[in-house]
């Protein structure tokens, strides 16, 4: 009995990550002392919200079996397109809608791309990725763009419990959403259906294609969240924020037990993959390694992350043939 509790706890994904996260603090506090300080945690929460954020949206069209690499474009877009707002004397709430319908207008586009004309979701939205990053730097000629709105500051600035940067508190909050959705609930369900496999949800009557829009809108809404949310803790819209983040969000969901094939996955995995990455990334950087060989790192690490991934599903289709 005890061995099978055992073996329970050591196959669970969740529990794995989480040693291994563990794990790794414990190595780069030993590398220097400064590590695991309060000053320095807070670092770590205050670079992995806008990741977060975008890994949920991200992790939901992995479970579908599609993929979104227009959502850091779409994000840094959102920054700037909110600090232009603001500039022009709109009222930040109004701004912030504006933004957020912004982003629902690209998410149709991608379903649009998907389910009308058919095209791979990979290379479709790599092209609008490309279109919207090139319109925000026509815009801003590459500039930064300034925000001198002190209501809006605010809301990037707010720390929860003097650790918590508000940002992350969002970001938590709503993967604590999102995975209820995912687990309880009958949309949830019908998105590792069509992720699983395709044509019995729609023998089953679920519409495919309907899924697959929601959950376009919902990842560029998301991204224009983390978007706002970057451009008020910077206080400016910059071209340079959110861009590429949407890999490392893919990386987060994969590492999180996340399937790339579509199917598997969970929130609780995700937050973990999170926590894994941004703390793995701030480690490098707190023991002194060079920025280029930080980026061979994580390079590294989104690799290993695919591989982890080629393994689960391989054990997967095992288990389901040994069950049959």
């Amino acid at each position: 009995m005890k061995n099978k509790t055992l073996k329970a706890i050591l196959d669970n994904k969740n529990f794995t990550l989480s040693a291994v996260w563990i794990a790794m603090m414990l190595i780069f506090q030993l590398i220097n002392e400064n590590y695991l300080s309060l000053g320095n945690i807070k670092n770590i929460f205050v670079s992995a919200f806008a990741m977060g954020i975008l890994a949920i949206g991200m992790a939901c069209l992995l479970i579908s079996g599609q993929i979104d690499l227009s959502a850091g474009a779409v994000g840094m877009m959102a920054g700037v397109l909110i600090a232009l707002l603001l500039q022009a004397g709109i009222p930040w709430g109004m701004a912030f809608i504006i933004t957020i319908l912004f982003g629902v207008v690209v998410g149709l586009i991608n379903a649009f791309f998907i389910n009308v004309m058919h095209f791979a979701s990979f290379i479709s939205t790599l092209g609008v990725s490309t279109i919207v990053s090139g319109l925000a730097n026509i815009i801003t000629r590459g500039q930064d763009i300034a925000i001198n709105n002190k209501s809006f500051w605010t809301v990037g600035s707010i720390d929860v419990f003097g650790v918590f940067p508000l940002p992350f508190f969002v970001a938590a909050i709503f993967m604590v959403v999102y995975g209820v959705l995912l687990s309880s609930t009958r949309f949830g369900r019908q998105i590792y259906m069509i992720g699983g496999n395709d044509n019995a949800a729609r023998l089953a009557g679920i519409k495919p294609q309907k899924i697959t829009a929601i959950l376009f809108v919902n990842n560029s809404v998301l991204a224009c969240l983390a978007g706002v949310l970057m451009a008020s803790r910077m206080h400016m819209g910059s071209v340079k924020a959110i861009m590429g983040l949407d890999l490392e969000a893919i990386t987060v969901a994969v590492l999180g037990g996340v399937s790339f094939v579509g199917g598997v996955g969970n929130m609780s995995g995700v937050f973990v993959g999170l926590l894994l990455l941004n703390s793995f990334k701030n480690g490098l950087v707190v023991v002194g390694l060079d920025s280029y060989y930080q980026i061979v790192a994580n390079g590294i690490l989104l690799i290993g992350a695919l591989v982890l991934d080629f393994f689960r599903e391989r054990s997967r289709i095992k288990s389901l043939k040994a069950g049959m």
